[in-house]
């Protein structure tokens, strides 16, 4: 016997294609309820109305607009730049440098035809570019990862929101809002993140991920060490010159950057941002010890996975948290969700995909507890966590529905939505960051 396929005009075909209609509508109520929930709960702290950022409040910004003068150094940092310049510059060989990732800078001059026919300059940016650049991919390619890990649109919506509201990112989002570099820098590479885990979990096209890999590492330079993984399945796949190529594009202007700025390629110019600042805790720890050692690792690994906060005040209405110290506070303490990714590791171990990726986060973890800052001034949580965390909540997103796990995915994120209202402040933006 056989029989007969239903085509889309076939009589027969109705019921899928209502299905599929139905499914599609869900998917998009679900997004649509996301974004209501997310202005709901975080609108107060993300205040997009009042985004903004300049070039005399962002080094990024500040050396876009060098480049365009044809200049790499700083612009209108004093007569004395080492005493003027801006925090966290460098000052090396009589000048003042950005020592952070470049997408800022690109960004800037990509906009500045735009922005010098609205604007009549370079050195700030219009508010629509900088919402539409770095909040809404957020929310949209944290809901399209999640969609796919789970297959549920309502699950990817609370994965998404928790994510948001949940982690350290609440506060980077909130203060990359008032232009601060750093806090950019870091809301941008989680989508570079979650777009190369994506593809990692996924089809493996390789190319998905450098593009996700381009963006984190130009935010975040740790992040390079994700290359590891990649170039793993790339020579799986027998596409090791394609990755190689992907990865060199990446690289080259970072190195290039670094040659021309501070003398060598491999120098980021991290230890000359405490020129004249040498009474500072940070600086005698780097000057002690390098930008990067061994002997930071007991200190970063108690504030990123053991450090307690501190609850001042609970009742019926109100639980007051705060930090006792600026180095941060434990993320399984923030962020409890991520004990799945502990409590389910022999499931995630025997993917084989999601071992690999979630092996590729180690490099990462050891070499930010490696580092001679622990973040700082983060009063509450971790941010540097975040170089790794959306891909843990990638790999265990699948495992979070379903039983026992799908209460305790709602309870963790429960505690840490209210965590972490806690602790972000609802600000009005008068102007640029602090």
């Amino acid at each position: 016997m056989t029989h007969a396929h239903s085509s889309p005009t076939d009589p027969a075909s109705p019921p899928i294609a209502n299905g599929d209609r139905a499914s599609r509508w869900r998917t998009i109520a679900c997004f649509v309820l996301m974004l209501v929930a997310i202005q709901l709960v975080m609108g107060p702290k993300i205040r997009l109305s009042q985004w903004n950022v300049r070039a005399d409040e962002n080094a990024g910004v500040l050396e876009g607009v060098a480049w365009l003068d044809g200049r790499l150094d700083l612009p209108n940092q004093g007569a004395d730049p080492s005493h003027t310049r801006m925090h966290d510059t460098a000052y090396y060989d009589g000048k003042v440098f950005n020592v952070f990732p470049p997408l800022v800078g690109f960004l800037t001059v990509i906009l500045s035809p735009l922005h010098r026919l609205m604007l009549d300059g370079a050195d700030v940016w219009l508010q629509t570019p900088m919402v539409l650049l770095f909040f809404w991919p957020v929310p949209i390619v944290g809901f399209l990862v999640f969609l796919k890990q789970t297959g549920d649109p309502a699950w990817a919506a609370l994965l998404t929101v928790g994510w948001m509201g949940g982690t350290a990112l609440l506060p980077e989002l909130a203060d990359a809002g008032c232009g601060q570099l750093a806090q950019m820098n870091h809301v941008a590479s989680q989508v570079g993140l979650l777009i190369f885990a994506a593809d990692l979990l996924g089809k493996q096209r390789i190319w998905p991920a450098l593009l996700g890999l381009a963006i984190s590492v130009w935010t975040r330079q740790m992040t390079c060490l994700y290359a590891l993984p990649l170039l793993i399945v790339a020579a799986k796949q027998r596409r090791i010159a394609m990755c190689l190529i992907g990865l060199a594009v990446i690289a080259a202007p970072l190195l290039t950057l670094n040659q021309l700025k501070f003398g060598s390629p491999l120098d980021f110019g991290y230890r000359h941002i405490y020129v004249n600042r040498d009474s500072e805790e940070l600086a005698e720890r780097c000057r002690e010890h390098g930008v990067f050692s061994p002997h930071f690792l007991p200190d970063n690994f108690y504030y990123m996975h053991l450090a307690p906060p501190r609850i001042d005040e609970v009742s019926t209405t109100r639980v007051h948290i705060v930090a006792p110290h600026q180095h941060g506070v434990s993320i399984w303490l923030t962020t409890p969700l991520l004990l799945l990714f502990l409590i389910d590791a022999r499931k995630w171990y025997r993917d084989a995909r999601r071992r690999l990726l979630a092996l590729g986060t180690l490099p990462v973890m050891v070499g930010l507890l490696c580092y001679h800052g622990t973040g700082f001034i983060q009063p509450g949580w971790n941010r540097f966590a975040l170089d790794f965390l959306p891909i843990w909540l990638a790999i265990i997103a699948p495992y979070s529905r379903g039983g026992w796990r799908g209460w305790f995915t709602i309870g963790c994120i429960a505690w840490s939505l209210l965590y972490f209202q806690t602790l972000v402040p609802n600000l009005a933006m008068t102007g640029g960051g602090p």
